[in-house]
């Protein structure tokens, strides 16, 4: 296990697949993803240095539509939405956390 324990290697995260529609921001999807869900469609994004996404979100594009939702089952596009994935840690208590460069997370860890 590397130094970035408790993140390192995806671990203690869930990514959320989120959409949202119209100037207002609507919300039209919010889907959690598990790390292996994660690892079938990391390939698609071009992530440099942010292995996991923990430093923020990324867009969706339609061109990934079809490949997400072979990995996501019961995720639906909507042609008029934008879509972003990103990371949060999973909390022991059930909480989510998104980390942050040089943060410690706001309560246990869980052993690696």
């Amino acid at each position: 296990m590397s130094s970035d324990y408790p993140f390192a290697d995806g671990y203690n995260l869930v990514w959320d697949l989120t959409g949202f529609r119209g100037a207002d921001e609507e919300l039209v999807e919010s889907v959690s993803l598990s790390r292996d869900q994660f690892l079938e469609i990391r390939h698609l994004f071009v992530l440099g240095d942010d292995p996991w996404m923990v430093a923020g979100e990324y867009r969706v594009a339609p061109s990934l539509w079809a490949q997400v939702r072979a990995t996501v089952p019961g995720v639906r596009f909507e042609r008029d939405a934008d879509y972003f994935l990103g990371a949060r840690q999973a909390l022991p208590d059930g909480r989510f956390w998104r980390p942050a460069a040089g943060t410690t997370a706001p309560g246990p860890i869980p052993p690696p």
